[in-house]
C-alpha cells in the first residue's frame, strides 16, 4: 500500500488537517457547487476551532505517505449512531488506497455491530461512488441553506466489504 500509516490525530495536528481541508475541498467542490460554498464550509467546518474540536470532541484520524500527511477522516455520532463525517485525501495521492485504508480504520474502530452513516454534496458523484462500493445505501436527502443538497447513506452493521 505504497508506505501509507494511519493514526489518531491530537491537538498538534490541527494545521496539518486544516491544510488537508484548504487543499481537497476546491477541488472536490467547485465543479458542481459555488466558489461562496466552498470558502464559507472553509471557514466553518476547517476554521482551527472546528477542527480542534473534532479532534477532542470526535475521533479523528490523519493518514500518512512516505511520512506526508495525505488524507483525514473523522469519526463522530449522529442521531446516536455512528457517523463519518469527513473523509478527504489530497489530489496528488488520490488511487493509491489511502481512502480505503482511512474508512477501513473507521469501520473496524466502529465495530461490525453498528450501522454507520456517511452525508456527501448531492453532486459529488466520486464520493458516491466510493461509499457505494463499501455498502453504502441510500437512506434520506436534506436540503443545505446554501441551497444544494445533503445525501445520507446507511452502512448495515457487518463485516468490512473488501474492494480492490
Amino acid at each position: 500500500m505504497n508506505n501509507i500509516s494511519i493514526r489518531p490525530a491530537n491537538v498538534n495536528d490541527v494545521p496539518t488537517i486544516r491544510s488537508i481541508g484548504i487543499i481537497t475541498w476546491p477541488a472536490t467542490y467547485l465543479s458542481f457547487t459555488s466558489p461562496d460554498f466552498v470558502m464559507d464550509n472553509l471557514n466553518t467546518w476547517w476554521s482551527h476551532d472546528s477542527v480542534s474540536a473534532s479532534i477532542a470532541d470526535d475521533t479523528t484520524y490523519i493518514a500518512f505517505q512516505n511520512g506526508e500527511a495525505v488524507g483525514t477522516l473523522t469519526v463522530g455520532q449522529f442521531e446516536g449512531e455512528p457517523v463519518i463525517w469527513k473523509i478527504y485525501v489530497v489530489p496528488k495521492a488520490h488511487g493509491c488506497g489511502i481512502g480505503t485504508e482511512l474508512m477501513n480504520t473507521a469501520l473496524t474502530a466502529i465495530g461490525p455491530a453498528h450501522d454507520v452513516r456517511i452525508e456527501f454534496v448531492k453532486g459529488n458523484s466520486t464520493a458516491q461512488a466510493f461509499y457505494e462500493r463499501r455498502g453504502f445505501k441510500f437512506d434520506f436527502e436534506e436540503g443545505m441553506a446554501e441551497g444544494f443538497t445533503t445525501v445520507w447513506l446507511r452502512r448495515p452493521a457487518g463485516p468490512i466489504i473488501s474492494v480492490s
